[in-house]
């Protein structure tokens, strides 16, 4: 009974991870149960038994997206001493948002899909939530909501061919927020010396 529940995750998984590439390659409008089995290498039969709909299979296939990418975006902070490293934390964000074109699709597709459905603007907003919340541990909610306001903002001009063209050309206003007040930790003193339960 194991064996089956894991061959069934992993077919899930395949599903999940193909759904994906189909919308990177053809966005959300476009995915179907015949193009996901296609990607996928199965029998198109396989997609409906594992999900009811493409519905549930897009939400799932994002939730799963969403997910690795917060894990990448939130190790980025914590492990942040100094506003030094929260602004190089910011920039990688930034580059690779736009450094790799699958995932800067993804979050386009889901930022429209935020617009069209509740569960999607939940899961876009919990990630949110989630990433401030690894900023909040050196700077205050508004520097935290300011930051990810200015990185999306510089994000967008990226992708668009705006008048940000490279990364670099952002730090300046990231380093402007991030200015305004001093981190809570000081710059060169390890986590592990610090009472951090006040």
């Amino acid at each position: 009974m194991a064996r089956n529940n894991e061959r069934s995750e992993a077919t899930r998984v395949a599903l999940m991870e193909a759904a994906l590439q189909v919308t990177a390659d053809v966005g959300v409008r476009g995915v179907t149960h015949r193009r996901v089995a296609q990607q996928a290498g199965v029998a198109l039969g396989v997609t409906s038994y594992h999900y009811a709909s493409i519905d549930e299979l897009l939400l799932e296939a994002f939730s799963l997206w969403v997910s690795r990418m917060s894990a990448k975006w939130e190790a980025r902070f914590l492990s942040a001493k100094t506003e030094e490293d929260v602004l190089q934390a910011a920039v990688s964000i930034i580059s690779a948002q736009h450094g790799d074109k699958n995932d800067r699709i993804l979050l386009y597709e889901l930022y429209a899909q935020t617009v069209r459905d509740s569960n999607y603007h939940e899961l876009a907003a919990n990630w949110s939530q989630v990433t401030r919340a690894s900023i909040e541990r050196l700077y205050s909610p508004t520097v935290a909501q300011q930051l990810e306001a200015a990185w999306e903002g510089l994000a967008v001009q990226l992708v668009m061919g705006g008048s940000i063209e490279k990364v670099e050309q952002g730090e300046a206003l990231l380093r402007l927020v991030l200015q305004q007040e001093q981190p809570r930790i000081r710059e060169g003193v390890d986590l592990a010396e610090l009472d951090l339960t006040l």
